[in-house]
């Protein structure tokens, strides 16, 4: 039996005609889009293509588009970027505002500006893991610039109330909004007139690993991570990979295209594995229900004889199920800092599982991921510890 794979929040497979477009331009336009003959030009012309057809999709403007490597460089450069311009400019200490659940290269990016002097403040979340909005404004300063908040948890699936959140910035030209939309994009509708910088990734939408943009609004000064040559108008220098911007280009046209079919197939999806998981003695829902989360990732617990995420992991592996416990970059830490935040409970957020569902899990995959959940749950209450721990 082949392994089934349940990480999907982790990484995408290429969609095939992603996969098409990847290997056609691979082949065709390999010519470095900035010089000056007429292969670079022509390579030149399917980026800015790319970027015009992207930015009607996304409803903003060509030139707000900027591609990167992904979505830790793009969360980087819009936290950073903005921070250290306006210190720059104002000679004056920042303030910005985050949460305790972003994802690391939000989080971990924070606490490497706090440990410089800027001053950061990370919001908690409730239980069901939203932010509330009032807490926002309440921790506004004189000297706010940005408020940097996820779309979708990528651990849980908590979506976050963008709009409010814009809403309440909108008349605060001041301070700046950036939201990371990597787990939301494609799943949850959102309409990013209100936000300053937005941030994708490439290989969560069926597109390839390494891409990603930043939308930057025409409003946003921020100073680069890079120097060097002027491509993305200077923001973020480097060689421009051609084919990754087209395939990236297509991935976001073709999940925004099938997200109505997507939607109802994760619908499908979700009801069933949540609701027979719930009803498993001894299983802790971490995800809250739509529509306060998002249909394809469902967290759960299950703190039987103390055991970790790991054991519980390795379990399910020898059934040939594939999942994870929080996100790939945090992937090394035993207990989950984003279930912390939200539990205050070291047990719970110490044996999490994250499973995250796709379009193409089929019924019977599913009714056999549940089916071996209960064995797993099944196998710890025969076990005692030490042999749990040994993998008996």
């Amino acid at each position: 039996m082949n392994p089934l794979y349940f990480d999907y929040c982790a990484s995408t497979p290429l969609h095939p005609e992603v996969y098409e477009e990847l290997m056609h331009s691979t082949k065709q336009f390999f010519a470095n889009p900035s010089s000056v003959h007429d292969m670079g030009f022509e390579a030149n012309v399917r980026v800015e293509e790319a970027r015009e057809q992207i930015s009607a999709l996304l409803l903003v403007k060509p030139n707000e588009v900027v591609f990167t490597s992904g979505a830790t460089e793009s969360n980087n450069l819009a936290i950073q970027g903005v921070v250290r311009s306006w210190a720059k400019k104002t000679g004056q200490t920042p303030h910005v505002i985050t949460t305790q659940i972003e994802h690391s290269s939000v989080y971990n990016c924070c606490k490497q500006l706090a440990t410089e002097g800027i001053e950061v403040t990370f919001l908690p979340v409730a239980r069901n893991g939203l932010v509330d909005v009032t807490t926002i404004e309440e921790s506004m300063q004189p000297n706010t610039v940005l408020v940097s908040v996820m779309h979708v948890n990528n651990e849980t699936g908590a979506i976050q109330p963008i709009q409010e959140i814009g809403k309440l910035l909108r008349n605060k030209p001041d301070i700046h909004f950036h939201v990371d939309g990597v787990q939301g994009f494609g799943k949850q509708s959102l309409l990013i007139e209100d936000i300053d910088l937005y941030t994708l990734s490439g290989h969560k939408i069926g597109g390839p690993k390494g891409i990603g943009l930043l939308i930057i609004k025409e409003t946003v000064e921020l100073t680069p991570l890079l120097y060097g040559g002027e491509q993305e108008h200077g923001i973020r220098p480097g060689t421009t990979n051609v084919p990754a911007v087209l395939s990236m280009a297509k991935a976001i046209e073709l999940t925004l295209k099938n997200r109505e079919e997507t939607m109802r197939m994760l619908t499908t999806l979700h009801d069933l594995v949540y609701s027979k998981l719930e009803a498993i003695p001894g299983i802790i829902m971490n995800s809250a229900k739509p529509p306060m989360s998002s249909l394809h990732i469902i967290n759960f617990s299950y703190t039987g004889k103390g055991i970790t995420s790991a054991i519980l992991i390795g379990i399910l592996a020898k059934q040939g199920i594939i999942v994870s416990s929080q996100s790939a970059c945090s992937s090394k830490a035993k207990a989950s800092r984003v279930l912390m935040a939200m539990t205050h409970d070291e047990m719970i957020s110490s044996s999490s599982i994250r499973l995250s569902l796709h379009e193409s899990v089929s019924l019977k995959d599913a009714e056999y991921l549940i089916e071996s959940i209960e064995k797993m749950v099944n196998h710890v209450k025969t076990k005692n510890k030490f042999e749990l721990l040994q993998g008996v």
